[in-house]
């Protein structure tokens, strides 16, 4: 089964062009004027049960609005999925939408999705995230440089939102901000000491054409491993098998990439704690220009995030990409740090069946931080927060958070194949 998290898998440069797409979708491309007057940000390749394409425009009537009530959008049993994988869901590429339909006919005018013009939607975190990236890689639009809501809910009182200026993408949630119970009914987003003021919520309108037909899939995730001796073999797998390494392919791009087609987690006994990112005494920057940081988000660039940072700091120092660079899991010795988008996916696969505050059943990943190979500013680096899927810049000589919630830094290797 191939794994598509559309605009997590890479990263789009605009064309810059002011030509009006047709509502059919032909002759369309990134960046141009959709037939709804937005700024065309995605192009899924082909039709998708949604659409193929998608654009935004801000909402300015809607600027400091709340989210909705603290109230779930979804329960067991709904639509034949848990409640936790309809939220999941409900983060994927396409389902604005739905997400936006579902908040009218619970909450109406309550919502944001009551305050946008009609034919729009609020976008899905994924959605969002595809226009961050395609705007900071050039993109036209002007689009506001704060916090902007998603319609994507992560939980019965906390909704997932992103930061513009640096694509933080945030629920405050399981004690990120200490005493938070929700922030659905949040007009303002909450003060993130030594990161960002407190903020007024904006809002973008997001339109997918043409329209597609179906239902969304469910979300991939993977609740046991299988053995596939094809796959073992590093010939052709199944996202859950056991790969070569001895870890749980949890990737594969449907086909071969200049990087190669599979992803797999080193297992647990491989897994790295206390560590930094940077050495002590490190020169600040592994990418000078943030064009690039952007880029080295993507799915396949793990690896040469990876090189480029044991160029920079050295391969026999203390830092996590040197460290996992270094170590001979399973007999294989190419795992490198995952990209914060190979992470990001990582933790949607394996880690969805957490016990209370146990380790992942699958993988056996932690609660915690763990470290992307995604340089966020020269100084600080994305970590993935495994509890909930937040991500989060860290200050790189750091090896475990100075404030709560209190956990050693992480580290997991990733290595490619096929």
């Amino acid at each position: 089964m191939t794994l598509f998290v559309a605009g997590l898998i890479g990263i789009t440069q605009p064309a810059q062009a002011a030509t009006i797409c047709k509502e059919t979708g032909e002759g369309c491309a990134v960046g141009m004027i959709g037939p709804g007057g937005g700024v065309v940000f995605y192009d899924a390749g082909s039709q998708q049960w949604w659409g193929r394409f998608l654009e935004a425009r801000m909402e300015p009537k809607a600027f400091g609005s709340n989210w909705g009530p603290r109230e779930s959008l979804y329960v067991d049993g709904q639509e034949g999925l848990s409640a936790s994988m309809l939220r999941l869901q409900s983060m994927q590429i396409g389902m604005g939408v739905k997400n936006t339909q579902l908040m009218l006919s619970k909450f109406g005018s309550a919502s944001i999705a009551g305050k946008i013009r009609s034919g729009w939607s609020i976008p899905s975190a994924d959605e969002l995230d595809a226009l961050y990236n395609y705007w900071k890689l050039g993109g036209t639009g002007r689009f506001y440089r704060g916090v902007i809501w998603t319609s994507s809910e992560q939980s019965a009182t906390f909704a997932w939102y992103q930061q513009f200026q640096d694509g933080t993408k945030f629920t405050d949630a399981n004690g990120i901000i200490r005493g938070l119970s929700g922030n659905k009914d949040l007009s303002m987003s909450p003060y993130h000491e030594g990161s960002f003021a407190s903020q007024k919520f904006g809002v973008v309108a997001v339109r997918p054409f043409p329209a597609g037909t179906g239902n969304p899939p469910p979300p991939l995730v993977v609740t046991s491993i299988r053995q596939n001796a094809q796959c073992a073999a590093g010939v052709s797998c199944t996202v859950g098998d056991v790969g070569p390494g001895g870890g749980v392919v949890f990737y594969d791009a449907g086909s071969t990439q200049p990087w190669g087609r599979y992803l797999e987690a080193a297992p647990a006994s491989c897994e790295i704690a206390g560590v930094p990112f940077k050495p002590a005494g490190g020169v600040h920057g592994i990418h000078a220009l943030q064009i690039d940081r952007v880029r080295a988000k993507a799915i396949g660039a793990g690896k040469s995030n990876t090189d480029l940072i044991v160029q920079r700091y050295g391969a026999t120092r203390n830092h996590a990409a040197a460290l996992v660079r270094s170590q001979a899991c399973n007999g294989f010795t190419d795992w490198f740090l995952p990209s914060a988008n190979e992470l990001n996916i990582a933790w949607r696969v394996l880690a969805q069946n957490r016990v209370n505050r146990e380790p992942t059943p699958v993988g056996g990943f932690d609660i915690g931080y763990y470290w992307t190979s995604s340089d966020y500013n020269g100084t600080e680096a994305w970590t993935q927060y495994f509890n909930d899927g937040q991500q989060f810049d860290r200050v790189q000589t750091l090896s475990a958070n100075r404030q709560p919630p209190n956990r050693t830094f992480k580290v997991r290797g990733v290595r490619a194949f096929g």
